[in-house]
């Protein structure tokens, strides 16, 4: 068997590639991600004996997906013969293959990540002063494009690999979907850097660290965790919040901080390397991520692997992999007060803390480890592929 990996992206898709992509490697199965560059020319990277990534041009203007395919639907179509099996894992970047997998006659299986329909109620309904150009993009006028991708997959795909049961729930809504050729396979953790990576030196050990690690727009919840904070911050003098990533709300996030008198105790960082990120969530204290909407986030479960309470509001994705007061605590969502009440029920209980932080740890040991779960999709890929054959 070789498996093709397609992910034009960053972020949470590009790390579930890279997860399932070196535990297949592991699996002694032939692997390859391809994905895309700024770069002109395309060019591979040989990670190990069974592990390559190879890099195609992209436009770097949206919708980045669709030019990734028409820039590379030619050349990605004669690399994919040498597979047996090609796996969209980002279905954006991916939904023109439904068109070719008879010419190529390989089967098709696509991992969804979220539904359209419900991002884009998250977001018309926050807000119109949080709305930023490049999200009113994405959410409406590239709607329909997202929409017909979705459908696309659903109905041409061999099979459908959906991240959580509260994903699979909002696909519903789509006639399209064969709950027979579905499966729910979670999202990983890659269990090996995160043991490799060593905390940093924490010099100030009265002090709590709180971590918020995410693209600083309006549906992470970024504003609410200010507010909070700043609640907090009353009582407690002695903590510190650490913000990593960028985002369109970055200047009014920094506006707010500098009125809120809150510069000596909130840091920006930016994005760093994924290591160095792991790093500091394994110093800090506590992770707070208030998302309105998400599908299943992967810097959450990493956080967990860090052995980390979480903070999150109480919507459909946390429920299915926080459990309240075990794993992690669950705030009214939009609600400032509750979600600084639950904050400082943390900072002021250490053992629940690390209690928290074991239960955490244990779940995701569990339910979410990439050594575990690519035994799921290797049962799906040798199905399908079975299938395809008869």
């Amino acid at each position: 068997m070789k498996v093709a990996l397609i992910s034009h992206e960053g972020g949470g898709i590009s790390s579930v590639a890279h997860g399932l992509a070196q535990s297949l490697a592991k699996k002694k199965i032939e692997t390859a991600i391809f994905t895309g560059t700024l770069a002109r020319n395309c060019h591979t990277e040989k990670v190990n004996d069974y592990l390559e990534i190879v890099r195609l041009p992209i436009l770097d203007f949206p919708p980045r997906s669709f030019w990734f395919q028409i820039l590379n639907i030619r050349k990605l179509s004669k690399l994919l013969k040498d597979y047996t099996v090609i796996h969209g894992v980002s279905p954006d970047a991916s939904f023109m293959f439904t068109s070719y997998k008879k010419k190529l006659e390989k089967p098709l299986i696509a991992t969804i990540h979220g539904s359209p329909r419900a991002i884009q109620k998250v977001f018309v309904n926050s807000p119109i002063s949080s709305w930023n150009l490049g999200d009113f993009g994405y959410n409406i006028i590239e709607f329909p494009l997202h929409e017909f991708t979705i459908s696309r997959i659903l109905s041409k795909s061999d099979h459908v690999v959906v991240c959580s049961f509260t994903t699979l729930e909002e696909l519903k809504t789509y006639k399209a979907l064969d709950l027979k050729k579905t499966s729910v396979i979670y999202n990983g953790v890659n269990f090996d850097e995160i043991e490799k990576t060593k905390q940093l030196p924490n010099n100030n050990t009265n002090d709590l660290t709180i971590v918020f690690a995410g693209r600083l727009f309006w549906t992470k919840g970024i504003a609410y965790l200010l507010k909070a904070f700043q609640i907090i911050r009353q009582n407690f003098r002695n903590v510190h919040l650490k913000i990593f990533g960028k985002g369109p709300l970055e200047q009014r996030v920094r506006s707010f901080i500098t009125e809120a008198d809150l510069n000596s105790c909130v840091s920006f960082h930016g994005h760093i390397p994924h290591r160095n990120l792991i790093a500091e969530v394994k110093t800090a204290d506590i992770v707070v991520l208030p998302s309105l909407y998400e599908a299943q986030p992967i810097f959450a479960l990493e956080a967990m692997a860090c052995k980390k309470p979480l903070v999150v509001f109480n919507v459909p994705y946390a429920r299915e992999i926080i459990s309240d007061r075990k794993t992690g605590l669950l705030a009214k969502v939009h609600d400032v007060n509750d979600l600084s009440n639950k904050i400082q029920t943390l900072i002021s209980d250490k053992n629940l803390r690390e209690r928290m932080g074991e239960d955490a740890y244990n779940y995701v040991r569990r339910k979410h480890d990439w050594n575990v779960l690519v035994k799921s999709y290797l049962r799906v890929y040798r199905e399908t592929e079975q299938h395809s054959k008869n």
